[in-house]
């Protein structure tokens, strides 16, 4: 070999088979990059698709994904007491007072309706599809007696299960979760914990749209009742001043949502 042919192969050696550590990031980032567009991209796709489908799934298919889940939740909850009488009671002519000012046509679509108390320390009232409300005792404490703030949670629960926020949640999870298998495959670890990433912002951003929505029908459902929404403005203000890890985990942005009610409230909206 020559001279010449042994200094070709080294260079061949130096440049065609080996990688610059720059080079390598370079890469590994141009390839996150695309990772992170597509599932963005199968984000927004899989939002357009549920919407899509929920509008054609029966408000019967709620009742019965609610039932299952509400058995669970009772089951979860039973060792730990039950809520008083009087606990029961406040709750319960409460909701009676909202579900009465309900349109035929959110009666339709809340096909199972029912509060349930629950015996439980953490400050958080949540709804299931098809119109079960559950109310657990640890925000009963928060409010204490005022009915003014536990009219408005309600009103903004009842509003999740009227405009069907759980099923969407379902659907759009996982078409999500689907869309990204298919395109991407097998992923190594790097790569999959950027999707998990990924995916729990992406359920954070939509909580936020179905909590602002939430938040506009409970207003106009206490303006039916003749009654404020100035209690839900006041009970999320209060997010900020004592914070409630379980619900800002999922109730983003309280203070701004208090700021978005008052206007509504002013605009007569």
């Amino acid at each position: 070999m020559s001279g010449a042919e042994a200094g070709s192969g080294k260079g061949a050696s130096g440049t065609g088979f080996g990688h610059s550590p720059k080079r390598l990031v370079a890469e590994l980032g141009i390839l996150l990059l695309a990772i992170v567009g597509l599932i963005f991209a199968a984000r927004g796709c899989a939002g357009y698709a549920s919407t899509a489908i929920v509008a054609v799934i029966p408000p019967d298919a709620d009742a019965a994904i609610g039932k299952t889940a509400g058995e669970a939740m009772r089951a979860q909850h039973g060792l730990s007491g039950a809520p008083t009488e009087d606990q029961k009671a406040r709750v319960d002519r409460i909701f009676e007072e909202l579900r009465s000012s309900l349109t035929d046509e959110e009666r339709r679509v809340l096909v199972a309706p029912r509060i349930t108390v629950l015996k439980d320390d953490q400050v958080n009232a949540f709804a299931l599809p098809g119109g079960e409300v559950f109310v657990l005792t640890g925000l009963l404490d928060r409010s204490k007696d005022d009915d003014e703030e536990l009219r408005g949670v309600l009103a903004h629960e009842i509003g999740h299960a009227v405009k069907r926020h759980g099923v969407r949640s379902l659907a759009r999870n996982a078409l999500f979760g689907l869309t990204i298998a298919f395109v991407v495959g097998d992923l190594n670890d790097i790569t999959a914990t950027v999707i998990a990433g990924a995916s729990q912002l992406d359920t954070l951003r939509y909580s936020r749209s179905m909590e602002e929505e939430a938040d506009a029908f409970g207003v106009d459902l206490l303006a039916r009742s003749n009654k404020s929404p100035e209690g839900l403005a006041r009970f999320l203000e209060s997010l900020e001043a004592m914070p409630v890890p379980e619900l800002l985990s999922t109730h983003p942005d309280s203070e701004e949502r208090a700021k978005a009610i008052r206007e509504r409230m002013r605009a007569g909206k």
